[in-house]
C-alpha cells in the first residue's frame, strides 16, 4: 500500500510539472511539442533493420529455417537500437526508474519502426502472433508502479492490431536484479524456474508466433528462461524484441 500511494504522488507531481511549465525534451531540455522526446532527439536514435540469431549473433534472412547452432528456445532476437546511444540510454533510465511513463509511446514507436523495417508481421497472419511481455514480480511491480514491458507491449499491439496477453507468463520468484550479477553462469542460476504458466493459459500458446518483449537484453538469461517455459506448450516460434542490448 505505501508503494502504491508513493507512486500515485509521483504521478500527480509529474502531471503538475507538465501542466505548469512548458514541455521540454527529456534529453536536450529544449522546448518541444513532441514531449517527452523532441523530434530531433528521436531522429538521433538509429533503428536496426534485421533480427539476429541469439546464439551466433548473425543476421537471420529466412524465418522458415532454424540456425543449426542455436539450441536455445529463443529462435530470434530483435534489437531495436544501441544502448550506447545516449538519447536511448537516458530515455530507458527515465522510463524505468524516474517513472516518466509518457516515454512509453516514443520508445514503443522505435520498436514499431524496427518491426516495420524487418517486416516480421508479414510472414504470417496477424492472428498467429501473440505478444507477451517479460513480467515483473508482483512486489517489484507494486514498488515501481508499472511494468515497462507491459506498456511497450500494449502500444505495439495496438499499432499493428496484434493479440497480446499479460496473464500467460507469471513471475513467481522475486529474484535479485540481473544487472547486479556479472557472471553469466550466476545470471542463469538467478533466473532458473522464476516463471510459470497457469494451466488455463497453455492453450493460447500452441502454434503461435510468440513475441517476447522487454526493454533491455543483457546476457539473455531472463528471456531464454521465459522462452524455455513457453516452449513446452508448442509455439511455432519464440522471438525476442527489445529496445537495446545492454
Amino acid at each position: 500500500m505505501p508503494y502504491r500511494f508513493f507512486n500515485f504522488l509521483i504521478l500527480i507531481w509529474n502531471f503538475f510539472l507538465e501542466t505548469i511549465f512548458p514541455w521540454q525534451c527529456c534529453f536536450c531540455k529544449e522546448e518541444t511539442h513532441h514531449y517527452p522526446l523532441c523530434q530531433t532527439c528521436k531522429n538521433n536514435i538509429p533503428i536496426n533493420s534485421f533480427f539476429i540469431c541469439p546464439t551466433r549473433k548473425k543476421r537471420i534472412f529466412n524465418f522458415s529455417k532454424d540456425c543449426c547452432l542455436n539450441k536455445k528456445p529463443l529462435y530470434a532476437l530483435g534489437i531495436t537500437s544501441s544502448y550506447k546511444n545516449p538519447v536511448l540510454k537516458k530515455a530507458i533510465h527515465l522510463f524505468k526508474y524516474q517513472q516518466i511513463i509518457s516515454l512509453q509511446k516514443p520508445l514503443a514507436d522505435l520498436m514499431i519502426k524496427f518491426l516495420e523495417k524487418t517486416k516480421l508481421y508479414s510472414i504470417t497472419k496477424k492472428e498467429n502472433f501473440l505478444l507477451i511481455p517479460i513480467p515483473l514480480h508482483d512486489k517489484k511491480k507494486k514498488k515501481r508502479g508499472f511494468n515497462q514491458s507491459e506498456l511497450l507491449t500494449k502500444n505495439i499491439a495496438l499499432h499493428f492490431s496484434l493479440n497480446y496477453n499479460l496473464e500467460i507468463l507469471i513471475r513467481i520468484k522475486n529474484n535479485p536484479p540481473q544487472a547486479k550479477i556479472t557472471d553469466i553462469n550466476e545470471r542463469e542460476k538467478n533466473v532458473k524456474d522464476i516463471f510459470r504458466i497457469p494451466p488455463t493459459k497453455t492453450t493460447f500458446i500452441k502454434n503461435k508466433w510468440i513475441i517476447l518483449i522487454d526493454d533491455v537484453y543483457t546476457s539473455g538469461a531472463t528471456m531464454q528462461e521465459a522462452a524455455k517455459v513457453l516452449k513446452k506448450y508448442g509455439p511455432k516460434k519464440i522471438i525476442g524484441l527489445v529496445l537495446a542490448k545492454g
